[in-house]
């Protein structure tokens, strides 16, 4: 138990970031107000430029999010320790992913196109629950890892993560709420998850050995 507090302990500095950044964000919500805070991302600041930002610029952009981890994971000129970190990226983010599925089941929150005089920024339609964002689940789940193991590629990946809580914001599909508890959530669960690294790649050495 104490060893493994250690490791943890060790991986919180890279974390310590991202939860200040939430920790802020967070208390503008709740002083503006959840719904107050999304009309303003969502309409306040809403012009055509942001539009086609978003829309045209932005969403390619998140490809990164899969490409680099599989690159890692794929590229046989790569070490075993990259290779491990990057399939350590995919299984964390698909692992937030779901646990935030789960906790839609529970919550039911609306959305809130449902519940506002909400833009709705693109050409799809959902009608999930709300809450927690399981898009940022799945990118900050995803950045983490890659962030313990190649911080100029991880530092890229948070920042399109963040990038991507503001997008799903403006587009009218998440409360500012629903992105922060996602990616609190998540990065907690990418911290938790990076602790198996060494077990990871000890089977692989293995099986390369073989």
């Amino acid at each position: 138990m104490r060893k493994a507090s250690s490791k943890i302990q060790r991986n919180l500095p890279p974390a310590l970031p991202i939860f200040a950044t939430l920790a802020l964000l967070l208390l503008i919500d709740l002083i503006m107000g959840d719904s107050t805070f999304f009309l303003f991302i969502n309409r306040e600041i809403a012009n055509p430029t942001l539009d086609f930002l978003c829309l045209y610029i932005l969403l390619p952009l998140f490809s990164l999010l899969f490409i680099i981890p599989s690159v890692m994971v794929f590229l046989p000129r790569l070490e075993n320790d990259c290779r491990t970190s990057g399939l350590i990226a995919l299984l964390s983010g698909f692992l937030s992913y779901g646990i935030g599925s789960l906790i839609k089941c529970l919550v039911m929150r609306s959305r809130p196109f449902e519940v506002l005089p909400a833009r709705v920024l693109g050409f799809w339609h959902t009608v999930t629950s709300s809450f927690p964002s399981t898009t940022t689940m799945l990118a900050f789940g995803i950045a983490f890892p890659v962030l313990m193991e190649k911080p100029r590629y991880g530092y890229i990946l948070i920042a399109l993560s963040f990038l991507l809580g503001f997008f799903v914001t403006y587009s009218g599909f998440h409360f500012p709420g629903d992105v922060i508890a996602g990616a609190s959530l998540s990065t907690t669960i990418a911290l938790c998850v990076n602790e198996t690294k060494p077990r990871v790649m000890s089977i692989l050495n293995r099986r390369r050995s073989k």
